[in-house]
């Protein structure tokens, strides 16, 4: 009975190993399905749920671990292996799976001491011998990784990957011939190697040998018939000869033999929209689209060429066929890429709901808080923006499309400091980003150091000589520094094409212009207008120099001659109307407005003018219909609002203000702008405690700012309710900021004075009015300025 009693535990045990084996197989395959298909997060869950029975059972793991690594899911991958060394610190493979990792992750340091700690315990084992070569090659310490790689060799000299590690040495190291010998060597021991092969087709191809090459590479996909990526390399070395039918042809090949794998119709397409023109690629993908129907990557590669196309239409169409299909991982990835088009055409309205359903879905998704900070640095809404994408740089600190953002966000904010450390990080990270390279230069630039900008511009010419961003920002440069010399070099340099011709010109005019010889600057400018008649800035210019010479008659010549030859040219117009109100001809700047609103009503600097020269006039009744007429065609802009805020002011409506100030913020009830001018004309203007109640609800956000307009609006409505510290505290921080701010040096004197420290009160209340321009409060300060010094 005993005996019979164990056998049933034995045999009972062996079933259940069993079934958690069938369940690990189950929920891997389900996983990899899901992973395939895009569906991560479900992918996830089934992963876990392996996890969960193979918890400790280390076989189990490495299956899973494998799994995650086939699929591209290398982070994961890596905890598992880790997980699994943990577990039982002896298991190797683990460790020579985790060094890989590590190599591709670039960090040849930590698989260094992996596979050190790990040849402690198997000082033979030749896998670890060549993932510590590898570590030291990736350092470059080539000499090291000789010593390693020959130890392995020693060990067992038939090793491939201890023998191509040594022929990318001796390639290294310039020894080719000695390379070439090794490979050739190793590629007639093993008939199907393809590491050496392909090394060796390298070599042949940097030598000139392309025939060579191509055999080895053909010799390859024999070996490899479904690897689609040896077929893509013959491609591109076939494309590289011109021989541009023969790589059609090749790729048509691979699409019918892989028996229209989607990945080989993308490279097909691919080809065409590069080689030929997307036209082609399109018409190429309808009639697959058609035939493999559930081929979703091939629609989302035709809204690609639709959006190069410039078919936006098109493309909303695409996406949102695709947003309908049933695989919810495609629809996800349909929605993202909607909401990316609506982003980028400036349709925030229609994106926001798309973002906040990939969201409601998935918090962490990182494109989609991504979209979610465009969509508030687009609205200004930039501490929204900056808390978003620190949320993507928390879980992804090298992300350099969330880097980026950051930076804009800073830049805006005009956080000069934290706009460069970002930008600085992506330079680190990618040190051949000629982009990040020229905006780090601009920041340095506008920081007021011309000399930190051009250093980086020096690194940025030796990537690309020719980076005409780059050679406009050096122009710059010179500018500032008042090389005038060097900034005509500059402005030389832009030769080829007509556009380039008159960038160079422009850029020319705008040298002698700085250098105050305004003459020789409208020779210039009107060398760029002959060439593109539309141009503005160049006509602005131009406008400028004539009135700096007191030449207004030649610039209204010049104007009118555009109108009649553009004159759906509203920016001449507008121009016109700026020399004719500067040289006090009020009726002739009038209607050139009038014209210039008729043309480009959703223009706001246009009312703005005209509503101008009404009260130049002494018609403000004119000019308020005017600028209401603006916020009714061009939307409420910032500009057009305070201005007519600014005349219901000066004439004691303050009930229109607020009324005005009340229809922002109920259209933009996140704009921290709205939000400011509504509680701090509230503050000051409102009638009673009810007032200043619903200021300090409308002012928690700009609290959360740091914003030195609203945390100076927060500050003065503690000031009122009496809470001196903390307005003292806030009024400090923005005096940090800008210590030039009249209005918040009023504040911060008034607050001193209330608490009884009248030296400080009047340190501030003076720097308060020592500015030219008086503030809403200016008579305060005075007054109490003056009891301060006993007058």
């Amino acid at each position: 009975m005993l005996k019979l009693f164990i056998h049933i535990i034995v045999f009972g045990f062996l079933l259940s190993c069993d079934s958690n084996q069938q369940k690990i197989a189950h929920l891997l395959d389900e996983g990899k399905a899901l992973y395939k298909a895009g569906d991560l997060a479900n992918a996830q869950v089934s992963f876990n749920n392996a996890l969960a029975i193979a918890e400790d059972h280390i076989d189990e793991r490495y299956q899973i671990a494998d799994a995650l690594y086939a699929m591209g899911d290398i982070a994961s991958a890596s905890q598992q292996y880790q997980a699994i060394i943990k577990k039982d610190d002896k298991q190797i493979t683990a460790r020579i799976k985790l060094g890989q990792i590590l190599l591709l992750a670039n960090k040849p340091d930590t698989a260094e001491q992996l596979a050190k700690q790990a040849l402690a315990i198997e000082p033979d084992n030749v896998e670890l011998k060549v993932l510590l070569a590898k570590a030291y090659s990736a350092q470059n310490n080539t000499d090291a990784a000789f010593v390693e790689v020959e130890a392995a060799l020693q060990k067992q000299p038939d090793h491939e990957g201890a023998s191509v590690l040594l022929a990318s040495l001796l390639i290294k190291s310039g020894n080719l011939d000695k390379a070439a010998g090794v490979l050739q060597q190793l590629i007639e021991k093993s008939p199907k190697a393809i590491a050496p092969r392909l090394l060796m087709a390298d070599l042949y191809i940097n030598g000139g040998s392309v025939k060579e090459a191509e055999a080895l590479v053909n010799a390859v996909i024999q070996i490899e018939p479904k690897q689609l990526e040896h077929r893509k390399r013959l491609a591109i070395l076939l494309i590289n000869q011109k021989r541009v039918d023969e790589a059609e042809k090749l790729l048509r090949l691979a699409v019918n033999e892989l028996n229209n794998d989607e990945d080989a119709e993308l490279l097909l397409v691919n080809f065409l929209a590069s080689q030929k023109k997307p036209e082609v690629a399109v018409a190429e993908l309808i009639p697959m689209i058609g035939q493999q129907p559930t081929h979703y990557q091939l629609k989302f590669k035709l809204a690609e060429l639709q959006l190069a196309l410039k078919q936006a239409d098109k493309v909303e169409e695409t996406l949102k066929e695709l947003q309908a299909v049933d695989a919810k991982a495609v629809a996800y990835q349909a929605k993202t890429s909607l909401a990316r088009l609506y982003v980028a055409s400036n349709r925030l309205q229609e994106a926001k709901p798309l973002v906040a359903e990939l969201l409601a879905k998935q918090a962490d998704n990182t494109d989609a808080l991504l979209l979610q900070g465009e969509i508030a640095i687009a609205e200004r809404q930039l501490p929204d923006a900056v808390a978003t994408i620190r949320k993507v740089l928390a879980a992804q600190p090298q992300n350099i499309k969330a880097l980026s953002l950051l930076g804009n966000a800073h830049l805006l904010a005009n956080d000069w400091l934290l706009a460069r450390e970002n930008i600085e990080k992506i330079v680190e990270l990618s040190p051949k980003d000629e982009t990040a390279r020229e905006r780090l230069a601009s920041i340095w630039l506008r920081m007021g150091d011309p000399q930190k900008a051009l250093q980086q511009l020096a690194v940025l010419f030796k990537l690309n000589p020719n980076n005409r961003s780059g050679l406009e920002l050096l122009f710059k440069v010179y500018i500032a520094e008042k090389q005038w010399d060097k900034a005509q070099q500059v402005a030389q340099q832009f030769q080829g094409s007509d556009a380039e011709l008159a960038t160079g010109y422009f850029l020319s005019g705008l040298a002698y212009q700085a250098e105050g010889k305004t003459d020789k600057s409208i020779a210039r400018y009107l060398q760029v207008l002959d060439k593109q008649p539309l141009a503005v800035e160049p006509l602005t210019q131009l406008v400028k120099s004539y009135l700096a010479l007191k030449q207004s008659d030649k610039a209204i010549v010049k104007l009118n001659e555009l109108i009649k030859q553009h004159p759906e040219n509203f920016v001449a117009c507008s121009l016109l109307g700026n020399v004719y109100s500067q040289t006090n001809k009020l009726p002739e700047a009038i209607k050139a407005y009038q014209k210039a609103i008729a043309i480009k009503p959703d223009w706001p600097g246009h009312y703005r003018n005209l509503a101008l020269v009404y009260q130049l006039q002494n018609h403000e009744a004119e000019a308020i219909k005017t600028l209401q007429e603006g916020l009714t065609k061009a939307g409420e802009q910032p500009d057009l609002v305070g201005d007519l805020a600014s005349i219901y002011h000066q004439n004691g409506e303050h009930d229109k203000v607020l009324a005005l100030y009340e229809s922002v913020y109920q259209h933009q009830p996140k704009s921290l702008s709205a939000i400011n001018n509504l509680a701090s004309y509230l503050t000051d203007y409102g009638t009673g405690e009810p007032a200043l109640q619903r200021a300090e609800q409308l002012a928690e956000s700009l609290e959360k700012s740091n914003d030195r307009f609203g945390l100076d609006t927060v500050a003065w409505i503690a000031y009122k309710k009496g809470d001196y510290d903390k307005a003292e505290r806030l009024l400090l921080k923005v005096s940090q900021q800008n210590p030039d701010e009249a209005v918040s040096n009023y504040h911060l004197g008034m607050v001193y004075f209330k608490k009884g420290d009248k030296n400080q009160a009047k340190i501030f209340l003076e720097k308060a009015i020592n500015k030219k321009n008086e503030f809403n409060g200016w008579e305060e300060a005075m007054k109490t300025l003056k009891s301060l010094n006993g007058n």
